[in-house]
């Protein structure tokens, strides 16, 4: 046999495990926690904010207005419990929303999708009052 035939190899370095890169972590669940964190104020600011009238609530709180009209057909005892819920939910529900919108865009699209999410609202109960 020939020299070079019998020679050896060089053995290989193993392969280097990639490593998992951080991701954003907590960061990403900033917009769910803030929506928490801002939930006590905003009731508290619906309880001064009920004494200028309605026209102020449906600013704050339009899914809970639009639970309490009649064109949705609700018994008044439902609507009555789902507003309640909802004015607890309503801003952990635009948070949750911005983080699902930040994981595949930019924070700018995240809040802007809960910016759109509200006025929408708040656009549907002016053409109910209108109309």
């Amino acid at each position: 046999m020939s020299p070079a035939a019998t020679r050896t190899l060089p053995a290989r370095k193993p392969a280097k495990r990639k490593k998992k890169q951080g991701g954003p972590g907590l960061l990403v669940w900033l917009p769910v926690i803030a929506g928490i964190a801002i939930t006590p104020l905003t009731v508290r600011a619906a309880g001064v904010m009920a004494m200028s009238g309605p026209g102020a609530l449906r600013l704050l709180y339009p899914y809970v207005v639009l639970l309490q009209t009649p064109v949705l057909g609700l018994p008044a005892e439902l609507a009555s419990n789902l507003s309640q819920l909802m004015m607890y939910l309503q801003f952990p529900i635009y948070g949750l929303l911005a983080m699902l919108t930040m994981r595949s865009r930019s924070w700018v699209s995240g809040l802007g999708s809960a910016i759109f999410m509200h006025f929408a609202a708040v656009f549907v109960l002016f053409l109910m009052a209108h109309m």
